[in-house]
């Protein structure tokens, strides 16, 4: 997986994510870190609306042995994306290496390989899928922009800089 994905995750935020990130922080006066957070608060809310229909109609029915287990998924992933938006206020702001740039590279593979597969798993559509979709897109943007909580311009000076002491 290293070989093909690893290229790829610094191509995306180079390219992609790192100039989107400034964009954003430079014309809207947003912080880095706070667009990352407010992308992993909509894809809360999109694995909320996922999950609550099944569990409600759960719940409607009296049906204790699948509405128990669909509890405890819901509050696992809110509980996992409510941890990642905490990592990402703790470390996310510190000055130097973006920590979670490469400790985050086997979540954003995961993230992305699930945001490919699932357009793959429609029949019908419902809103659960629509919501299901939307907070994978909304966990692959938060990972992606999380790894570009720096400016785009600190990190090309501290590279060359590097490269001049070597």
């Amino acid at each position: 997986m290293r070989r093909w994905f690893t290229p790829l995750d610094d191509k995306m935020i180079h390219s992609g994510f790192q100039p989107l990130s400034d964009m954003m922080a430079d014309r809207f006066g947003l912080d880095r870190l706070r667009i990352a957070c407010f992308c992993l608060d909509v894809a809360t809310l999109g694995w909320l609306l996922a999950r609550l229909p099944a569990l409600s109609d759960a719940v409607s029915a009296w049906d204790p042995m699948s509405a128990a287990p669909r509890l405890v998924i819901l509050m696992l992933g809110v509980v996992a994306l409510l941890a990642l938006r905490s990592v990402f206020r703790r470390f996310g702001g510190k000055q130097g290496a973006n920590p979670l740039r490469l400790s985050m590279r086997p979540h954003r593979a995961i993230v992305l390989l699930l945001l490919v597969s699932r357009p793959l798993q429609f029949g019908m559509a419902d809103l659960g899928d629509v919501a299901d979709l939307g907070m994978l897109l909304f966990a692959a943007l938060g990972l992606y922009l999380g790894a570009c909580s720096q400016p785009q311009a600190k990190r090309h000076v501290a590279r060359q800089a590097q490269g001049a002491s070597a």
